[in-house]
């Protein structure tokens, strides 16, 4: 079945500026999750620090798992990771007790237990700061200078913080089934289990509404600019507050990166913007009505996301396959947790590549 709703969002920028191949190999895409704290070397979760290639995050679980004879819910991890990548990421088992797994005979192909470390606490989801990126564009076609100066732009005033359509499943799967449930007025509901799939169909429907409501902003010219009404967020960080319009210190904050204006994920309750944005908000939603009651319905509460996306320690190179003839563009960049490098470089290119369905936050 097709995807009813686009998946196609405007671009900041002027659209991308080259063709390229994304995740030829594996090595191609490569994510190191930056924890931002330090394991204790005592208590009952056992933190493992795993290279996996080829496999993804909730498969690795369960064979951690199996070989420390504990149940799947023992095993947690901060980030999902795509399976068609080389990638670095925590893990954490509960095990009371003192006794611990010899973790060195832990052996599954693609799979590599490079440290291991207890903790008091275990490792709960969205909890590492941030995720480092090196990332190989193959056979980049587009004139190099224009790539630079776009990639310059990028560097100091960022990209839409779209989520990636990996949010939405293979082919928009997700986002489909949601939408044709919520149409036919069957409601979506949260349980433990998930047997349905509908957290992730809400998943997809929240997100496919916030893209939509930062697309009207970038149409009206003004998702980096401040609305009447606005709420802010400092960059990296869930911290919130309403501006005051005329504050000084608060536009230059906004030029230099430090926060950035939000957008909803849509829920059951009053709205934290107020004036403008508000409006503009309700009117885009107003437009989709029975997705956002669909949400509503399941009871999730409003949140706030920032519209934009800067990436921190952007470095790109160059490298000439002489063999193949074909020159490719290396890029390296740190994101924070929850936001999607494939929307940073949907501004620079356009790409080949078989595997999209992964995300990795």
């Amino acid at each position: 079945m097709k995807c009813p709703l686009s998946l196609e969002f405007p671009y900041a920028w002027g659209g991308p500026v080259a063709t390229a191949q994304l995740r030829a190999e594996p090595e191609d895409f490569q994510v190191e999750e930056i924890l931002g704290f330090e394991p204790e070397g005592e208590g009952e979760h056992h933190f493992l620090w795993i290279r996996k290639r080829g496999n993804n995050t909730d498969w690795v679980a369960r064979q951690l798992a199996r070989f420390a004879n504990v149940g799947f819910n023992a095993v947690s991890y901060s980030g999902m990771k795509d399976r068609h990548a080389v990638t670095l990421q925590w893990f954490s088992v509960h095990i009371p007790g003192l006794e611990s797994p010899d973790w060195s005979a832990f052996c599954v192909e693609g799979v590599e237990i490079l440290k291991a470390i207890r903790h008091r606490k275990k490792l709960k989801r969205g909890v590492h700061r941030a995720n480092k990126f090196s990332i190989r564009l193959r056979g980049f076609r587009g004139d190099q200078q224009t790539a630079e100066s776009l990639l310059d732009k990028i560097a100091t005033q960022g990209v839409p913080n779209y989520f990636g359509e990996q949010r939405f499943g293979r082919n928009g799967n997700n986002l489909t089934k949601a939408v044709a449930r919520v149409e036919a007025g069957q409601p979506l509901k949260l349980s433990k289990r998930d047997k349905d799939g509908h957290a992730m169909m809400l998943s997809a429907l929240r997100s496919w509404l916030f893209n939509r409501i930062l697309a009207e902003r970038i149409e009206q010219n003004n998702w980096q600019t401040w609305l009447e009404g606005d709420v802010a967020t400092f960059s990296g960080s869930r911290s919130q507050f309403a501006i005051e319009p005329g504050d000084a210190d608060i536009q230059q904050r906004l030029q230099d990166g430090v926060i950035h204006p939000t957008g909803p994920l849509w829920g059951a309750g009053e709205p934290k913007v107020t004036a403008v944005a508000r409006k503009l908000e309700a009117d885009v939603a107003g437009r989709y009505t029975a997705l956002a009651e669909g949400i509503e319905s399941a009871g999730l509460s409003p949140e706030r996301r920032a519209l934009r996306l800067i990436p921190e320690q952007l470095h790109w190179d160059w490298e000439t396959e002489r063999e193949v003839g074909q020159t490719d563009l290396l890029l390296s960049f740190l994101l924070p947790v929850g936001t999607f490098a494939t929307s940073m470089l949907r501004e620079v290119a356009r790409w080949d590549s078989h595997f999209t369905e992964a995300e990795d936050r």
